[in-house]
């Protein structure tokens, strides 16, 4: 499910590649359906955020009015109106894997207060007081809920094999943020990684050209050769989550991994 679509330039997606140049990427949500529970991986772009960056969390999010008017959304995309046109409630979620904290991936985790939060204890404790680049990308209104009693998280640490069938395995991919992770699908015959911002286009992924602003860059390196060694090994799909060439042909109807 794309949540929104937001323009930027190239640049910062791919270090110093066609600056200038404008790169709409898309903020997908991913829905696995398991004989014992629904997973979501990542929970979006808040539209609360983008209509109200002023109000919006418990301090405002002022600095965001700069970018909101690059971001293409509608209510309805949020994840929890697209899963209730797929007939799944947000209290049918079991489990949300948090790839990260940042804000297009992070943006409506208050719809889901009834699942289980699995989010690397590493990335709970840098959201909350990340280095001046990474300040601008976290958002209090966001993830601050996790704090509450009310939700439950859970605080991995390396790999965390959701269902204990090695079905939804989550990957420790930190570069990108201190405590980034990539989620492996076992389907029928086929794996699907989906290796989140490792790299955010397939040409950074390529070349091994992270973003500037990412936490560590020599620690992003490393990851995207991670994650190029389990897609060998296992003869798996990558989806990187902001390259439209992988995430365009999953939208639409009836489009999905089986």
């Amino acid at each position: 499910m794309n949540a929104a679509d937001w323009a930027i330039d190239n640049s910062i997606t791919v270090q110093l590649e066609d600056m200038g140049e404008t790169y709409t990427m898309p903020c997908p949500v991913y829905c696995i359906e398991h004989p014992e529970g629904v997973v979501l991986v990542d929970t979006g772009v808040s539209y609360e955020m983008k209509t109200d960056p002023e109000n919006y969390g418990p301090h405002g999010s002022p600095h965001m009015s700069a970018f909101v008017d690059a971001l293409e959304m509608d209510e309805d995309q949020q994840p929890a109106y697209q899963l209730a046109d797929r007939g799944i409630s947000p209290s049918e979620v079991d489990y949300v894997i948090m790839t990260h904290l940042h804000n297009d991936h992070a943006g409506t985790i208050d719809d889901f207060p009834d699942a289980e939060f699995l989010v690397q204890e590493t990335e709970l404790q840098y959201a909350f007081w990340p280095e001046p680049a990474q300040q601008i990308f976290y958002l209090l209104g966001d993830f601050g809920v996790l704090r509450s009693p009310k939700y439950s998280v859970t605080a991995t640490h390396g790999a965390y094999d959701v269902f204990g069938d090695d079905s939804v395995v989550t990957i420790p991919t930190p570069g990108h943020t201190r405590g980034h992770q990539s989620v492996r699908v076992e389907l029928d015959g086929r794996t699907v990684i989906l290796s989140a911002d490792v790299a955010l286009q397939q040409s950074g992924y390529e070349k091994e050209r992270p973003v500037s602003f990412n936490w560590s860059l020599s620690e992003s390196v490393a990851s995207i050769r991670k994650i190029r060694q389990e897609v060998k090994r296992r003869d798996a799909e990558l989806v990187l989550h902001h390259e439209r060439d992988h995430i365009d042909p999953l939208l639409g109807d009836g489009a999905a991994f089986s």
